[in-house]
C-alpha cells in the first residue's frame, strides 16, 4: 500500500459542495531553468511563494483559494514540486509528470491549483510552430456567483471558467510565432459554456509588434501602465543585463467574459536563495480573479465560439494524475420563445429556406459578432426544447403547423439572443388535419428524442402577441392571440389549449442555450 500516494482530491463530476469560492488569488512567475542551481532556486522560490506571498507561516497551512502558474521549470527540478509538503497538503499539480511536456522538452510549465477549486478538466496544447517546445497549458475552474446581498442562499449559481499558463516563443526570432500561440491561447480561452478566461506567464514582448498581440487576439491586459513604467517591468534587474528592462510577464484576460481580473503587482523583487542567489531573472505577478454578482454578468458578452484553430498544433487531455478528465465542452439547446425583432448578438443562427410541417429540418448556427445589442431577447411562454449537443447543427422534426411564422433563436444562458428571420411552415407531404398531424409528429420527436432526459412539463396556456412580419432584420409590428403559446399564422388564427411539451432539463450556469423560436399555433 502506497500511503504517500498521490490521490484524487477534485472531480466536478462527483459533484459539488457549497459553498464554492467565487474569487481567488493567481500568481505567475518564470523561474528560470538556465541559471545554476536550479533545484536550490525553485526550493527558495515555493518557500518565497508560501510564507511572502500568501503568508503562510508553516507548510501545513493552506492558503485561501489561489493559483500559481510557473514557466521554465527544469527537469531536474520538477520532482521537488511534487514532494515539497506545502504543495502535497495544499495544491493539485498540472501536469502530474515531465511526460506530459511537448517531446524533448529540457523545462516547462506547471500549474498548481488550490485544492479548495475544484478542477473540471486541464489540456495541453503543444505549439507547433514553436522551435524552443513551447506551449499552453490549461485548467478549468468552478466558482460561485456571488448571491445578492441579504439573500438567503449560498450563492447565485455556478460558473466555469479557464485558466492558462504559458510561456511564448522567445527571442526577435520568434516575433512571428508568437501572435499565432497566443491566438490558440485566446480562442481557448472563448469557448462556449466558458464564463471567463485568464492567461498568465512569460509573453516575451520584446518588440514593438509585441505590444499589439494582446487586443488583435481578443484579450485585455490586466496592467493599466505604460510599457515604460517602472512598476510594470519583469525583467532586467535580476542582474542588471546589457538589454533593456523589459515588461514580459503578463496576466491577460477575456475581458466582460464573466470574471474580473484586477491590476497584476509584481513579487520576487529582491529576492535571494540563502546563498545569494537570485531566485529567478523575473520578477513574478500576483492578482485578484473573482467572479461579480450575478447583476453584473448580464452586462458582459458571452463568449464567441471559435473552432479550435490550433494550427497543426497537438491537444493532449489530461485524464490521470489528479483525476480530472476533459472539460466538458457542450452546446446545450434551450426553449423555444416567441420571435421577436432586434439586431444580431453574439451569435447567428441561419434562416432555413424550406421549413415543411411533418419533416426534418436542419438547423444551423454560429459564431456572431463582439458586441451585444440592446432589445435582442426574445419574450413569450416556452413550448419546445431540444437534448444537448456539441455540434453546430440539430435536425428537428418540424411539429409546427403549416401557415406558422417562426423564428430561430440563439440563446445564452444570461438571455443574450440572436435570431433568424421569420420563415413560415410549409405544407408537407403528409398533409393531414392540424390536430392530427401535429400529434404525429409530436410521437415521432419524442421517439427521436427518447435518450434525452426528462425535465419539468411545461402546459401550453396563456396568450401573447407575436410578430407579423420581419424584413431586412427588423419587425413591421402586428398583433395575433392565441392560446396554447406564441404565434403568428400567415393566414387564419386558430386556438388550442391542453397540449404539453417535455422540456430537457440542462444546467443552465455556463451554458449557452441554442434555440428553437416558434409562433406556435
Amino acid at each position: 500500500m502506497h500511503k504517500k500516494r498521490w490521490a484524487q482530491t477534485s472531480n466536478c463530476a462527483r459533484g459539488i459542495k457549497e459553498p464554492l469560492p467565487s474569487s481567488f488569488r493567481l500568481l505567475t512567475w518564470n523561474i528560470d531553468f538556465a541559471s545554476k542551481a536550479p533545484k536550490r532556486r525553485l526550493a527558495a522560490a515555493l518557500e518565497y511563494i508560501r510564507r511572502d506571498v500568501f503568508e503562510c507561516k508553516t507548510p501545513s497551512e493552506r492558503p485561501n483559494p489561489c493559483c500559481i502558474l510557473l514557466q521554465e521549470v527544469s527537469v531536474q527540478a520538477f520532482t521537488l514540486i511534487l514532494a515539497n509538503e506545502w504543495v502535497q497538503g495544499s495544491f493539485l499539480v498540472v501536469p502530474s509528470s515531465t511526460e506530459k511536456w511537448p517531446h524533448g522538452a529540457h523545462y516547462g510549465n506547471v500549474t498548481l491549483i488550490s485544492r479548495m477549486l475544484p478542477v473540471c478538466g486541464a489540456f495541453t496544447i503543444d505549439f507547433s510552430n514553436s522551435n524552443m517546445t513551447r506551449n499552453g497549458l490549461f485548467v478549468d475552474l468552478k466558482l460561485a456567483v456571488p448571491a445578492p446581498p441579504h439573500a438567503p442562499r449560498l450563492s447565485d449559481g455556478i460558473v466555469q471558467m479557464r485558466i492558462a499558463n504559458t510561456h511564448l516563443e522567445s527571442l526577435p526570432q520568434g516575433a512571428r510565432a508568437r501572435p499565432e500561440q497566443l491566438g490558440i491561447i485566446a480562442e481557448s480561452l472563448q469557448e462556449y459554456d466558458l464564463h471567463g478566461g485568464v492567461v498568465g506567464g512569460d509573453m516575451n514582448a520584446i518588440g514593438p509588434s509585441d505590444m499589439r498581440i494582446a487586443e488583435q487576439v481578443g484579450l485585455t491586459d490586466a496592467w493599466q501602465g505604460s510599457e515604460e513604467e517602472e512598476e510594470g517591468i519583469t525583467w532586467g534587474h535580476q542582474p542588471p543585463s546589457q538589454y533593456p528592462p523589459r515588461r514580459l510577464d503578463k496576466v491577460l484576460w477575456v475581458a466582460r467574459g464573466g470574471v474580473e481580473v484586477e491590476e497584476p503587482v509584481r513579487v520576487g523583487v529582491g529576492a535571494k536563495c540563502g546563498t545569494g542567489e537570485w531566485i529567478s531573472d523575473h520578477y513574478g505577478l500576483v492578482t485578484n480573479v473573482h467572479v461579480p454578482a450575478r447583476y453584473s454578468l448580464f452586462r458582459h458578452r458571452i463568449l464567441r465560439r471559435r473552432g479550435r484553430r490550433t494550427g497543426g498544433a497537438r491537444r493532449c487531455d489530461y485524464s490521470a494524475g489528479y483525476g480530472a478528465g476533459e472539460p466538458t465542452m457542450k452546446t446545450a439547446f434551450a426553449s423555444v420563445a416567441l420571435f421577436v425583432s432586434g439586431a444580431l448578438a453574439q451569435f447567428m443562427i441561419n434562416t432555413p429556406s424550406n421549413v415543411v410541417e411533418c419533416e426534418p429540418l436542419q438547423l444551423n448556427w454560429q459564431g456572431g459578432t463582439r458586441d451585444i445589442l440592446p432589445g435582442a431577447t426574445p419574450n413569450g411562454i416556452a413550448i419546445e426544447s431540444f437534448p444537448q449537443t456539441n455540434s453546430t447543427s440539430y435536425t428537428w422534426l418540424v411539429n409546427i403547423a403549416s401557415g406558422t411564422s417562426i423564428g430561430l433563436t440563439v440563446r445564452d444562458n444570461t438571455g443574450v439572443a440572436a435570431q433568424s428571420a421569420a420563415v413560415t411552415v410549409n405544407p408537407g407531404s403528409m398533409s393531414f388535419p392540424y390536430l392530427i398531424g401535429h400529434k404525429i409528429c409530436l410521437v415521432l420527436r419524442v421517439l427521436m428524442l427518447c435518450a434525452a432526459s426528462p425535465g419539468p412539463t411545461v402546459s401550453d396556456s396563456g396568450s401573447s402577441t407575436a410578430p407579423a412580419t420581419v424584413t431586412g432584420g427588423s419587425s413591421t409590428a402586428g398583433t395575433g392571440t392565441a392560446t396554447g403559446a406564441s404565434s403568428s399564422p400567415t393566414s387564419t388564427s386558430t386556438s388550442k389549449s391542453g397540449a404539453s411539451a417535455n422540456i430537457a432539463q440542462f444546467g443552465a450556469a455556463g451554458i449557452i442555450g441554442v434555440a428553437v423560436a416558434a409562433l406556435f399555433l
